[in-house]
């Protein structure tokens, strides 16, 4: 398992509106808001013209009224050559996302948390009320709504409300862990690790082996929360895209 093999999952369990594969290279768009879904992924290479294939993505998502973006996982892109060429044509790298990966292991699901096998209506408010704006939350929504099977829904309700949420799906060997997200007024009050557990409990049911999430680079505290649950770095991935 590398780094490779969890982007090709990440594909797979966080899906895209539109999925395209040229020359190795996977196009992927959807509403243009979030990045993961709205990028180039160069896995591998089996053209013959760089040049040309940047041309050609950068057509391509113009097509889409979207602008072109790379996202390159250190030592999972090809050519190694990418980021120069990319840097010529006034190109930058920003956001810097850890993919971190752990063993899935049984647990007992915390008694708070209600799992679901398909996308509950009871996660629209609190993906509402955690996007920015309208976009994210349209285009987070219908990500989770393309979840591939098995996938696996958890959520927490205090006074009839759901406060926590989070995904979880799995291809192969592989699950992911997605869409952890916490209502405002209930932060802070350990719930998201209830759901984390919950999830990792239900990949185990499945019988995966290896579980996998990417989270912000700058974002301390979830990623405290995932090393105290077993996760650790395997690699960092950038986007690329010009001013």
């Amino acid at each position: 398992m590398n780094a490779r093999d969890i982007d090709l999952a990440t594909i797979k369990t966080w899906p895209a509106a539109v999925t395209e594969e040229h020359d190795g290279w996977f196009y992927l768009a959807a509403g243009g808001v979030t990045g993961r879904v709205n990028a180039v992924w160069p896995l591998n290479w089996t053209g013959t013209d760089v040049e040309a294939a940047i041309n050609d993505a950068e057509t391509w998502y113009a097509a889409r009224g979207l602008p072109p973006r790379f996202k390159l996982t250190d030592g999972a892109f090809a050519p190694p050559d990418l980021p120069a060429r990319l840097e010529r044509r006034g190109y930058a790298c920003v956001m810097p996302t850890l993919i971190m990966t752990a063993a899935v292991r049984a647990g007992a699901a915390p008694g708070e948390v209600s799992m679901h096998d398909t996308l509950p209506a009871a996660f629209d408010a609190v993906i509402r009320e955690t996007s920015k704006d309208a976009a994210e939350y349209d285009e987070r929504l219908s990500i989770a709504l393309r979840a591939p099977r098995p996938a696996g829904f958890a959520t927490i309700e205090h006074n009839a409300r759901t406060v926590a949420i989070g995904m979880c799906a799995a291809t192969g060997d592989l699950a992911g862990i997605f869409l952890m997200r916490t209502a405002p007024e209930a932060r802070r009050q350990g719930l998201a690790r209830l759901i984390f557990r919950a999830l990792m409990t239900r990949c185990a049911a499945w019988g995966a082996k290896t579980a996998f999430l990417q989270v912000d680079e700058h974002n301390a505290p979830a990623i405290a929360l995932y090393r105290s649950e077993g996760f650790a770095p395997l690699a960092t991935y950038r986007f690329w895209r010009k001013a």
